[in-house]
């Protein structure tokens, strides 16, 4: 408990931000020839793909003339993670600037790795909110709940203030499609034009704020021997068996060359780049100044038409499904996806979330469920060229277990929204969170198309049956496989694909008084 009550030095880093005279870049040329043919001031691409998302980024790192940011809650220690860190290393050896900003709670104590990074002059590394204990971190739940428990969410990756990518991903092997055993379904966007300095001015402004620490400050210090043997470390990472698939992709991946060239298909629309401020982790709960939660007020609380929302861990409440019911009394057809129990990598945050599943049938929502495994792809019905640009919006195969984790909301075919924040208590009230709402007939239609195809394959559709009794009527949660003709009960009342144990401790969270913290 003493060490809890130690703290890390109150010492601010030298300021630093996005250089703005970039527009000499390679990156800046190929992306202003792009525009000129373009009304619209930024443009976007969907990356769904975890194999693409990942060569995406690395090919930006190599086309990187003068900055690199990068922005995570989580940071693995594991091969993709190591691969980046490579290519980040690299890039800082040609001349680039790179920091990056990470939460103290995700990265997997690698302290020893940031901080021979950070020798080479080229590199800066700050962790946001950090742990004042290094050796019992946790401790610091005990000491500072309040403030420990609230963490940096945010999702970006900045080049030369020019291109950035923001969405679900973190850095590491599950959301890459890298892990034998889980692997995320999830989705990023690039954009480019006004968009990319918009995020950089985001992602200034967390790096500036008080509570991002140099890790220099935090961890012992380190040498440049250290540094080279990193480097030795890393290269070796990169050349090994299990890489060569990734270094594969780099070379049948023309994302980026054809944005150099002013070729990339994108999809060219005005935005609103909304996140919240990192006051956030400092005020009291109940205060929402600067909130990212208030600018989308108007999606979240406008009539609309047509809502697909997918939020892999979802607790709507009773004033979320409140919203979702006035929508559907005007004659709007809401479908929702989320992860069933199989699939929930957070066992807890499915028994809050399954508390609303009768609520939200019964209110006429279309409650849709990811399965644990996938059925076998078949020939896709929609062939228009907008799908050929962007062929997955989901990523599911690759491993024994997928699991849901992008958040991404589609309003009335020409809205899309795409960032970090789940439809949860945590992402609302406690978190900071950033994300993109993107105003695009074109774009918006082709992912809802796409979702709708996709969704009997890969999700279970949820339903309620009453049956009368001498006591009453009793009511059965249903979950149906829609892929088949007829549609066919896959269980009634037990999660499907969930072990015992599994199912006991979501049953036994669903009586714990924590849905504020979910």
């Amino acid at each position: 408990m003493l060490f809890g009550c130690a703290s890390y030095p109150k010492v601010q880093a030298e300021p630093s931000y996005a250089f703005s005279k970039t527009q000499n870049t390679s990156l800046a040329k190929g992306i202003a020839l792009e525009a000129s043919k373009h009304p619209a001031s930024s443009g976007f691409y969907l990356l769904g793909d975890g194999l693409d998302a990942f060569a995406t980024r690395l090919l930006l790192i190599e086309k990187a003339e003068m900055s690199i940011d990068v922005q995570y809650y989580l940071f693995h220690n594991d091969t993709t993670a190591k691969i980046f860190t490579h290519y980040l290393l690299r890039a800082a050896d040609r001349g680039v600037r790179v920091r990056m900003l990470l939460d103290d709670f995700g990265h997997e104590s690698q302290d020893a790795l940031f901080s021979a990074l950070v020798q080479h002059p080229n590199v800066s590394v700050r962790l946001f909110n950090p742990f004042s204990n290094r050796t019992l971190p946790y401790v610091d739940f005990l000491t500072n709940f309040k403030q420990i428990n609230r963490r940096m969410h945010n999702k970006s990756f900045i080049v030369d203030n020019q291109a950035a990518i923001i969405g679900g991903r973190n850095i590491g092997d599950t959301y890459f499609s890298a892990n034998i055993y889980t692997n995320f379904s999830d989705l990023d966007v690039l954009g480019v034009g006004e968009f990319a300095p918009r995020v950089a001015t985001a992602f200034d402004l967390y790096w500036n704020h008080s509570l991002s620490v140099a890790i220099k400050y935090i961890a012992p210090a380190s040498s440049a021997a250290k540094l080279e043997q990193v480097r030795k470390q890393l290269a070796k990472i990169y050349t090994s068996e299990q890489s060569k698939a990734y270094l594969r992709r780099l070379e049948s991946l023309d994302i980026i060359d054809n944005l150099l060239r002013g070729q990339l298909a994108l999809y060219w629309a005005n935005s609103e780049l909304v996140y919240d401020h990192p006051d956030k982790i400092m005020n009291v709960s109940d205060d929402n100044t600067g909130y990212m939660a208030p600018a989308l007020s108007n999606l979240l609380n406008d009539a609309h038409s047509e809502a697909l929302i997918v939020s892999p861990y979802f607790i709507p409440g009773d004033a979320g499904v409140a919203s979702l019911k006035r929508w559907i009394n005007t004659g709007a057809n809401v479908t929702i996806l989320t992860n069933s129990l199989s699939a929930n990598d957070v066992p807890v945050v499915h028994a809050g979330y399954a508390n609303y599943r009768e609520s939200l049938i019964e209110a006429g929502v279309k409650l849709w469920e990811l399965r644990a495994t996938v059925k076998p792809k078949s020939k896709p019905k929609i062939k228009s060229k907008d799908k050929a640009k962007h062929k997955k919006i989901t990523d599911l195969a690759g491993s024994s277990k997928a699991s849901l984790h992008a958040k991404t909301m589609i309003f009335d075919r020409n809205t899309l929204f795409v960032g970090s924040m789940n439809l949860d208590p945590r992402s609302i009230n406690l978190n900071t969170e950033i994300g993109v709402v993107i105003y695009s007939d074109k774009m918006a239609s082709t992912a809802a198309d796409i979702f709708l195809e996709e969704l009997p394959r890969h999700a279970w559709r949820l339903d309620v049956t009453k049956t009368e009794n001498w006591w009453g009527f009793n009511h059965d949660l249903l979950w149906l496989d829609e892929s088949i003709t007829p549609t066919k009960v896959v269980s009634k009342n037990s999660e499907p694909e969930a072990s015992t144990w599994v199912r006991f401790q979501a049953w036994l969270f669903g009586y714990l008084p924590v849905e504020h913290l979910l």
